[in-house]
Parts: C-alpha cells; sequence; structure tokens
C-alpha cells in the first residue's frame, strides 16, 4: 500500500511539472498551441479495394493542439472522399460501370514532432471511423459470372480503422504553414463492408493560433 501511495505522488508530481513546464500561449492560459488545416489528398487504392476503384481524391478540415515542449499534438479530423470506380466489358454485351464511391471519414489522431522549429516533421497515428457507400461487383467471386447481378451494388455502412502517418510542415511567419503528408488508410471488413486499404498524400495548409 505504501509503494502504491508513493508511486501515485509520483505521478501527480510529474503530471504538474509537466504542466508547469508548457509555456502558457495562448491569451487564455492554455498551455499549447492550435493548429486549424485544411487538406486535399489523392488515394492510391490496395487490395480487393482496388478491383473495383481506380483512385480517389478528398478534402479533410482539422482542428489540432500542440504542446511544443512535450513535442506532442493531438485532434480530431473531418473528411469527405470520392473514388472513379472501374468499368468492365464482356463481348455482345454493354460496358457495364460501377458507380462513384463517397466516403465520411472522422479521424481522432496523435502526432510527435521530431523538430519543433520553422520546419516541424512528425509521425503519427490516427484511429477513425468511416461511413461510405460502395459497388463491390468486381471483386467478389460469386458475382465473377452474375454479370448484371446487383447484389453487391450500394453496400453501406460504418467501419472502424487505423492510420498511420508521416509529414512535415514548415512555418512561415508562425501564424500560416504548408505542409506534405503521406499516410495508409485501413479499414476493416464489417458485415458486407469489405476490408480497406488506400495509401494517401495530401497536401495542406495550416493557420496557427499561438
Amino acid at each position: 500500500m505504501k509503494r502504491f501511495v508513493i508511486a501515485m505522488l509520483l505521478v501527480v508530481m510529474g503530471l504538474t511539472n509537466f504542466a508547469q513546464a508548457q509555456r502558457h500561449r495562448l491569451s487564455s492560459g492554455e498551455p499549447y498551441d492550435v493548429f486549424l488545416s485544411l487538406k486535399g489528398q489523392y488515394f492510391m487504392t490496395q487490395d480487393n479495394f482496388k478491383d473495383n476503384y481506380l483512385w480517389g481524391a478528398g478534402g479533410e478540415f482539422q482542428i489540432e493542439f500542440q504542446y511544443q515542449e512535450a513535442k506532442i499534438s493531438w485532434g480530431f479530423g473531418l473528411g469527405y472522399d470520392r473514388f472513379q470506380p472501374k468499368t468492365m466489358k464482356r463481348p455482345y454485351l454493354p460496358t457495364k460501370q460501377l458507380f462513384v464511391a463517397q466516403q465520411v471519414p472522422v479521424t481522432l489522431f496523435c502526432n510527435y514532432y521530431i523538430l519543433n522549429e520553422r520546419i516541424k516533421p512528425y509521425v503519427g497515428l490516427g484511429l477513425g471511423v468511416v461511413w461510405g457507400r460502395y459497388d463491390y461487383s468486381f471483386s467478389n467471386a460469386e458475382n465473377i459470372n452474375e454479370y448484371y447481378n446487383r447484389e453487391f451494388e450500394g453496400q453501406s455502412g460504418f467501419r472502424f480503422g487505423w492510420i498511420p502517418r508521416v509529414g512535415c510542415m514548415i512555418s512561415l511567419d508562425h501564424k500560416n504553414g504548408f505542409g506534405i503528408e503521406l499516410g495508409m488508410q485501413n479499414y476493416l471488413k464489417q458485415d458486407r463492408l469489405e476490408k480497406q486499404t488506400t495509401f494517401s498524400a495530401a497536401l495542406q495548409y495550416t493557420y496557427i493560433i499561438d
């Protein structure tokens, strides 16, 4: 019991020292900077998702809270993505085209900034949920010989996933920043929604509130 009390006191003291070490940067006293970011993304489809869709593009709005001295941050993002469908042509039959896939991802993420100067390289991990509507007609073996089978069209619902990423932001004047980011979106299979993997490349603009 005595060791437990001592351990708890050490944890409390550590958290207190951590809070005191942060410079109070905002006028209201919070010990962090706030990043407001707009991100444009290009997606490269992988695995079964590649059987149905060629590529994707989308945008995301992010709010991020960065503790400068600790070089860590957390935040959340809300996005909208569209994916270009594939087509199939068989002899004596009209061309079959899948419909455009649309999805809305919501992500909670944490970043670690390797450097925290004007150039800010970082690595991060996001956990998220995505709602989407897809057409899986070309990736199901059950559908391969049923050219007009619509059983796999219009699959929609929610899935959970994780997004590792690496990026770099350049702060021009401590108010405006521009950055690039590479990521890998991994969403799990859910009921009739297939597992979905994409690689992404993004450009972003960030307004910094310090």
